[in-house]
């Protein structure tokens, strides 16, 4: 009698430790709705594709192929802000910098931004910082609602059609890119970083000479 309950006790503990597990995850990161999955997922046992032949065109191989890598440059991508203005997240710049990919239901994007908005008063004269919201994953009037609650600080832009965010993989949020002051990318990170990781993360990319 006593084994078995010392059994049950036991698979308890494991199947609490699982859940957990899966809990714990969540809070790091957030993925996207089960409709929008990612381009390898999606067209998965596809045939080959020929590259030559659809040039120009917007054929899941090009996407993919256009998939940024860290050690790239990072390319001129013009997005439209939450202010009213343009900016080329990709033109030549002397600071470092870095993106963060979010949405406004994805409660690892709230629990970071605040984190983000005190680094970027810190460091704003060496590194910048872009909040860049997947549009295509949100509404509107939720951004603006979400950057209103939080007095966010630093530029947040709008990824309309998500093609920027495809380029870095678009499987969860919140996803950051480190760039450095030559304009390559350093880093894609997915999932929720602390203060002290997403500091050190600044404090490497001034370091690059």
């Amino acid at each position: 009698m006593k084994r078995f309950l010392f059994i049950r006790a036991i698979i308890v503990l494991v199947m609490v430790g699982a859940t957990w597990g899966i809990i714990a995850n969540t809070v790091y990161s957030a993925s996207l709705p089960v409709e929008n999955a990612t381009l390898e997922e999606k067209y998965k046992g596809e045939k080959e594709l020929d590259v030559e032949k659809n040039v120009g065109t917007e054929s899941v191989a090009a996407e993919v192929i256009k998939r940024i890598k860290p050690g790239q440059q990072l390319p001129s991508m013009i997005l439209k802000g939450l202010n009213g203005k343009s900016y080329d997240v990709g033109a030549p710049r002397n600071k470092a910098m870095i993106i963060s990919f979010w949405a406004s239901w994805c409660d690892p994007c709230r629990l970071e931004a605040p984190m983000l908005n005190e680094l970027y008063s810190k460091y704003k004269h060496d590194v910048d910082v872009y909040g860049i919201n997947v549009t295509r994953y949100d509404r509107l009037e939720d951004v603006q609602k979400f950057s209103r609650s939080l007095n966010l600080k630093f530029p947040i832009l709008l990824d309309e059609q998500g093609a920027f965010f495809e380029q870095f993989g678009g499987v969860a949020f919140p996803t950051h890119v480190t760039i450095d002051h030559h304009g390559r990318v350093r880093e894609i990170i997915i999932g929720m970083l602390s203060e002290r990781e997403l500091e050190g993360k600044i404090e490497a990319l001034q370091k690059i000479k």
